[in-house]
């Protein structure tokens, strides 16, 4: 996803805030949802150099909310991957984290923090290695909600040290852009 594209999905999720007369405020409680995000993955080597990998992957979200200013939500994150000269990499994370919110009518600007554990896998025509681990993820968001159905538009990072057990100095730099639906049940 471009930058253009990132500011057609947050214009139209804002302009959505026009309905705002006749929506209802959010509703709190159990949400589940879905979207489709643009993942980066910079792959640094030590003295090598780094590489990005940029594809498209999903998430599955699944949350509670008690308060107005407060959720919890776990997310399946497919981060993509990428294949190149007999090489591939393939990267997935599952997400706990805790959403402070700020409610402005039918729009939530929100901030997230969390623990992610991710799981890279590298294969290439010699031999194939996966690694996994808990890293701290950060983010930031905006939602629009009509009752309870809710859009929103999210950025969402975290770093790891996969390989250890096998080389020195890689790490990668995980980030992502979600557009998603999500709907609140009662």
């Amino acid at each position: 996803m471009n930058m253009k594209s990132a500011a057609l999905a947050a214009f139209a999720t804002l302009a959505l805030t026009a309905f705002g007369p006749q929506a209802m405020a959010a509703d709190n409680g159990f949400y589940l949802g879905a979207g489709i995000s643009q993942s980066t993955t910079e792959l640094t080597f030590e003295g090598l150099g780094s590489d990005d990998v940029d594809d498209t992957g999903f998430k599955i979200i699944g949350g509670w909310r008690p308060l107005d200013w407060l959720a919890v939500e776990a997310n399946y994150m497919d981060l993509g991957g990428d294949s190149d000269a007999g090489s591939e990499i393939d990267s997935s994370a599952i997400s706990v984290s805790a959403l402070v919110l700020a409610e402005i009518g039918i729009v939530d600007l929100y901030a997230r923090a969390g623990m992610a554990m991710w799981d890279t896998e590298f294969s290439d025509s010699i031999d194939s290695v996966s690694d996994d681990g808990w890293e701290p993820t950060y983010g930031v968001g905006v939602g629009v909600h009509f009752g309870s159905l809710g859009v929103r538009a999210e950025w969402e990072t975290f770093k790891a040290e996969p390989f250890e057990d096998f080389v020195d100095g890689v790490e990668l730099d995980f980030s992502s852009i979600t557009l998603s639906v999500t709907y609140t049940f009662l």
